[in-house]
């Protein structure tokens, strides 16, 4: 029988057919780089930022906490649409404006990647409180950053992030981080997430910011003048008043205008007033010292405006000075290496303490503020040791109008500013920031 047209199996070569399964991995859903976080706090509104990878819509939930209480739902929203491609700044925020005054709120940013919704921790913030409501508030300074060992910035963001007292912000004396580029940062954020999530955070420029733009795009801050118009600033808080000031200036136009701004919001009705500001008007420290002449430039402005306390840092021990009848607190304890300070510390200079790493607690009432600095842990030769519980000062300061020593006060009177001025911006140009 004839054999079948075509090539027989045995000779044909092998046909092998391959096949490849395509495998679509999902895509990562977008999530929180930076926060959220709140700040620049006022009588009606707060501002949200946050950071996501990518960047994508977002939707801003929030609620009356009594409500939420109650609900266990947030009926309040606003949109946010993702930061543009070509955008210089990667944090996204938005203004929470119509709010109740003297109100506690929580909010969430949820992130809007297509079908997928991303929502955050739970956060809070207050409006500003009637006059005559007790105000509360942490301070804290020169957090920069971790090289080794166990993350001491951390210690002090969740220390504070567990502090039982209720806070309506959370000043930072400056040195946020130890430079202003993303390592820092991200280091920053993780260190302090929480403590972000439990109020506003309202910092000032310390030299490690380097009068950095990321400042000004990563945090909202109060109206003020200079840079942005946010290079100084000042906050009015029912009974209190806080005025934040930039002493990395180098132009003496900046800093007649910041005694003007100084000047100008410390004269109001407020019975409690306060400045942060970076570098310390008097300090025993060994390398830094006081050395900056603004005892020169500000102190008398303090004295005349009855102004409380005067938190400063740069200096990374913890000390609690009177001159004049204003107490000036070193607070450069948030995580920064500890400094020695000199054996015979400066006149004024009530307690003094070396190598612990703390934040300051501020309650006031009508009459008085109570101070408390909270250690959070304390360098020994290896590492840290933890220090729950332990209170480095406390103390009480009284109305401005019993403190004032009416010499000084008389002596202030009769100086001019102009003749203040000129000394200090003559002692400035000639004094290198260290």
């Amino acid at each position: 029988m004839a054999a079948p047209s075509g090539r027989s199996k045995s000779t044909a070569p092998s046909l092998v057919v391959i096949l490849f399964a395509v495998v679509v991995l999902p895509v990562a859903a977008a999530e929180f780089h930076h926060g959220p976080y709140s700040g620049a706090p006022s009588r009606d509104s707060v501002v949200v930022s946050w950071s996501s990878s990518p960047s994508v819509p977002a939707r801003v939930e929030y609620e009356a906490r009594a409500t939420f209480d109650a609900a266990a739902a947030m009926t309040l929203a606003v949109s946010v649409p993702p930061i543009e491609a070509d955008a210089a700044t990667e944090t996204s925020e938005v203004r929470i404006e119509g709010l109740r005054p003297a109100t506690d709120y929580v909010y969430r940013v949820v992130l809007v990647d297509g079908d997928t919704e991303t929502p955050s921790t739970i956060g809070s913030f207050s409006t500003e409180p009637e006059i005559g409501t007790p105000v509360s508030f942490i301070v804290l300074a020169d957090t920069q950053q971790q090289l080794e060992g166990t993350n001491r910035l951390a210690l002090v963001g969740e220390a504070i992030a567990d502090d039982p007292m209720d806070f309506d912000f959370v000043l930072h004396g400056g040195d946020v981080v130890e430079s202003p580029v993303d390592p820092y940062w991200d280091d920053w954020f993780d260190s302090f997430g929480r403590m972000l999530l439990r109020a506003p955070f309202i910092p000032v420029l310390g030299n490690h910011e380097r009068n950095d733009r990321s400042y000004y795009e990563t945090f909202a801050l109060p109206p003020g003048e200079g840079l942005r118009g946010e290079r100084w600033w000042a906050l009015h808080w029912g009974d209190v008043v806080v005025v934040g000031l930039d002493t990395n200036v180098r132009k003496p136009a900046d800093y007649y205008a910041q005694q003007a701004w100084a000047a100008e919001h410390l004269a109001g009705p407020e019975p409690h007033k306060f400045v942060i500001f970076h570098h310390p008007v008097f300090s025993s420290d060994a390398l830094h010292g006081s050395g900056y002449q603004y005892d020169v430039i500000y102190h008398p402005i303090f004295v005349e405006n009855g102004v409380d306390i005067v938190f400063n840092g740069h200096s990374h021990h913890y000390e609690h000075i009177v001159r004049d009848g204003v107490t000036y607190l070193v607070v450069g304890g948030g995580g920064a290496t500890p400094r020695t300070t000199t054996p015979d510390h400066i006149a004024g200079s009530d307690v003094s303490v070396e190598g612990h790493f703390f934040y300051v607690r501020v309650n006031t009432s009508s009459d008085e503020i109570d101070v408390e600095c909270v250690s959070v842990a304390q360098e020994t030769a290896d590492d840290v040791v933890a220090t729950p519980g332990l209170i480095l000062d406390a103390f009480v300061v009284g109305r401005a109008e019993e403190r004032r020593r009416p010499a000084i006060a008389q002596w202030s009177r009769f100086l001019t500013l102009g003749l203040i001025a000129a000394l200090g911006m003559w002692a400035v140009m000639r004094n290198v920031h260290r």
